[in-house]
Order: C-alpha cells, then sequence, then structure tokens
C-alpha cells in the first residue's frame, strides 16, 4: 500500500523522491508514519515482515521503518532476511524499551542503523529519517564511484597491456628490420664488390700497354656489362628501400596497351637474342585503355622477362601474352617460360627480399634476389595481384592482375 504507484521494474526508472518502506502490524501506526512522510518521500505500507518482503522486490527501497514486534517475523528476522539481498537499504528499528536487548544486538551484528523507541519524537524522528536516506545517497555515492575507479583501472590495465603489446611488437619487428638492414647490406656489399673487382681488373688490363689492342672492344664491352649489372643493383636496392620506407610513388596514366607492349617487348627481344631465346607476344585485338604507372609495370615486365631469359637454356621461347578478365574489369599479364621451373616448397618464399630458389641462371648471370619482391609490391599498390605457376622441368608462368580503373586519393 503506498501513495504512489508501485514499480514492478525498480532498478530501471530512477526516482528523484526517497522510496520509504514502513512495516508494522497496527494500523494506526501505519497511517501516521504515511502522514508523516509522504510529502517528501515515496511511502510503502506493509502490515507484515512478508508483504515487506514483496515489496522489496518490487520497488527499490532505500529506507525501511520495521517494528520489532509482529506475528509470524518480528523486525531483527525481517532485517536479517533483507541485508544480503539488500545490503544497500538503510534499516531502522521501530521498537518498545522491553525490547532493548533485541535492538542490542541486531546493532551490533550491523542488521539496524538506528533503533526508534515508541512513541516517538516526530522531529526527532523525521531528522533520523532523513539521515538515513543520507546515508543510503552516500553508500550508492561511493559504489557508483568505487565502480568508476575499478572500470578506470580496469580499462587502464587494459590499455597498459594493449600498449606493451604495441611496443613488444614494434620491438620485434624494429629487430626483425635491423637484421633486414645488416643482411641487406651485408648483400650489397657482396654483390657490389664483386662487379668493381671485375671493372678494376678490366681497367687495369686497358691501361696495361701489354694488352692486345684488338682486346680492348671487347674489355671495353665487359665493363659496359659489369657496370649495368652494378647500376640494376643500386636500382633495386634504391627501390626496395622506397617501397620498405613507404616514399614510392606512383604516377598512373591513362595507357594504350597495345602501344605500351610493343616497346616492352622490342626492348627485351634483343636481351633475348643474346642468349638465343624467342620472345613472342599473345595479344588480344581491341583491348581497352587501362591505367596504371606506365613506368613501374614496364618495371615490373622487365624483371619477368628478365628472370624467364636468365632461368631458360638458348632455343626456347618465352611468352608473354595478355588476357581480360572479370568482364573487362581486369587485365591479366602472363610471362611463360620453358625453363628449369620452381620446386614447390620455394614458391612461398619467392615475393619476399633476398630469397633465391636452388635454380640457377643458364647464363651465368647474377641475381640479387630482391627483383620479384619488388614486383609484388609495385603491383599490390596498383591494387593488383600477383603469383606463380611452376612445373620442375616444364617452365613457369608468372602472372600479375591490374584492376581497369586506379583509386587516386584527393589531394
Amino acid at each position: 500500500m503506498t501513495d504512489s504507484p508501485v514499480s514492478t521494474q525498480p532498478d530501471r526508472v530512477p526516482n528523484p523522491r526517497g522510496q520509504l518502506l514502513v512495516i508494522d502490524d497496527e494500523t494506526e501506526i501505519l497511517k501516521a508514519l504515511q502522514r508523516q512522510f509522504r510529502r517528501a518521500h515515496d511511502v510503502y505500507i506493509a502490515s507484515s515482515a512478508a508483504e515487506g518482503l514483496r515489496i522489496m522486490t518490487e520497488v527499490p527501497i532505500q529506507v525501511i521503518i520495521s517494528d520489532q514486534r509482529m506475528p509470524g517475523m518480528n523486525g531483527v528476522e525481517f532485517f536479517n532476511r533483507v541485508k544480503s539481498d539488500y545490503p544497500d537499504a538503510i534499516r531502522l528499528l521501530l521498537t518498545g524499551y522491553a525490547d532493548i536487548q533485541a535492538v542490542i544486538a541486531a546493532i551490533n551484528d550491523g542488521n539496524v542503523f538506528r533503533y526508534i523507541p515508541k512513541p516517538w519524537d516526530p522531529v526527532e524522528l523525521d531528522t533520523i529519517v532523513n539521515e538515513a536516506f543520507q546515508r543510503y545517497n552516500l553508500i550508492v555515492q561511493n559504489r557508483r564511484l568505487l565502480d568508476e575507479l575499478q572500470s578506470s583501472n580496469a580499462l587502464l590495465e587494459q590499455r597498459v597491456r594493449e600498449r606493451t603489446l604495441e611496443l613488444a611488437e614494434a620491438n620485434q619487428r624494429l629487430q626483425t628490420i635491423n637484421a633486414q638492414k645488416d643482411a641487406f647490406l651485408g648483400m650489397a656489399a657482396h654483390d657490389l664488390r664483386t662487379p668493381i673487382t671485375i671493372i678494376h681488373g678490366y681497367t687495369e688490363l686497358l691501361l696495361d700497354p701489354r694488352t692486345d689492342p684488338e682486346s680492348m672492344p671487347e674489355l671495353v664491352e665487359l665493363i659496359r656489362e659489369t657496370s649495368r649489372e652494378m647500376l640494376d643493383l643500386l636500382n633495386d636496392l634504391l627501390d626496395i628501400t622506397a617501397i620498405q620506407s613507404g616514399k614510392i610513388n606512383l604516377q598512373p596514366d591513362i595507357v594504350n596497351v597495345h602501344a605500351f607492349l610493343d616497346r616492352v617487348l622490342k626492348l627485351n627481344r634483343r636481351i633475348g637474342d643474346r642468349k638465343n631465346i624467342r620472345l613472342v607476344a599473345e595479344i588480344p585485338d581491341n583491348l581497352p585503355p587501362f591505367m596504371f604507372d606506365p613506368q613501374r609495370i614496364e618495371q615490373v615486365l622487365n624483371n619477368l622477362i628478365g628472370n624467364a631469359f636468365k632461368f631458360s637454356h638458348a632455343g626456347t621461347t618465352v611468352t608473354v601474352s595478355l588476357r581480360l578478365l572479370d568482364d573487362g574489369e581486369l587485365l591479366e599479364f602472363n610471362v611463360i617460360d620453358q625453363g628449369q621451373g620452381i620446386p614447390q616448397e620455394e614458391i612461398g618464399k619467392l615475393f619476399t627480399e633476398f630469397q633465391k630458389t636452388s635454380a640457377r641462371p643458364t647464363g651465368n648471370e647474377r641475381s640479387t634476389g630482391l627483383g620479384l619482391s619488388i614486383c609484388k609490391r609495385l603491383v599490390e599498390l596498383h591494387f593488383g595481384r600477383i603469383g606463380v605457376e611452376s612445373q620442375i622441368g616444364a617452365g613457369s608462368r608468372f602472372y600479375f592482375q591490374l584492376p581497369k580503373s586506379f583509386p587516386i586519393e584527393d589531394e
């Protein structure tokens, strides 16, 4: 019984008025306490402890005034029932002087905040009830602050764990980069030392008066070829450094694919002729224009065609073919050779830096182990993909696919 509606979902709708429960088996006492407190609080009344327990399950009671002497369950027993399920509710025991020992035991056990003797002083009772609500609010506020503190601490601990993990991962990446850098420098020093030594030896021969003049053009040609190998190596080193640091910039343009490929094939046929390897093309008619960086895609094709020549024997053929996929939205480039092939267990590491397969160049050409990793990154920068299919003794097919349009970010 109450002057205010009883909520069946007490925890969901906060009420600015205090929620006061009064339990007494005397109707006049219930009416008197209801009249006294109904202006400031929502007053719920019960004539028994059992009815009070029911109200507790329906309403977020903040302060309880219970008579000690009631049939069935007395006030101390009632408080013992509710203290575990509703620990925040402030408990006030209404009792006569004959029950003073029960009151003392209840207070010592922590079950009640204050006891109110009968008959009570209305002003004193009003003060006690106000203090009870203040204590309840303080308990709830402290609990909320504690929950917020615990939540903040948990969030902080989570962030510390995440940051620690990020730092550990960053440290691991740094160690990996340092190891790669050491390997990078060691490889560069080794690969540059050999051609420099060769060039130094040839120049010594050129300066030697005993050298046959008829052999000098050959020596000059050897110096030029070795210098070109050094330049290729340096370009690869600079490209992989730019790619790893994110400083490589593409210059996409609308490209006439036929004209573009004619130029690439013309330049590479001369290299194939030196090893007596044919370079043929299979290109469909009426290819539409595609957008890509022609210089970088030419670099990819030159690398793939150069590798095909490098690992193929004289008298074989290297084929460059193109085809449209996904209703013309993708352009696939294929470089197919009749070379040695690549073992399946080595394909997985083929596009990583400084990796070389067990296959050996057929003309003693040099390899840095950087070219395919550069190709992979350049294709991925075009939002494309690159791959390989190979069979030992039958040759390999390297391919990459480019989308028709190239996403350009607004400056």
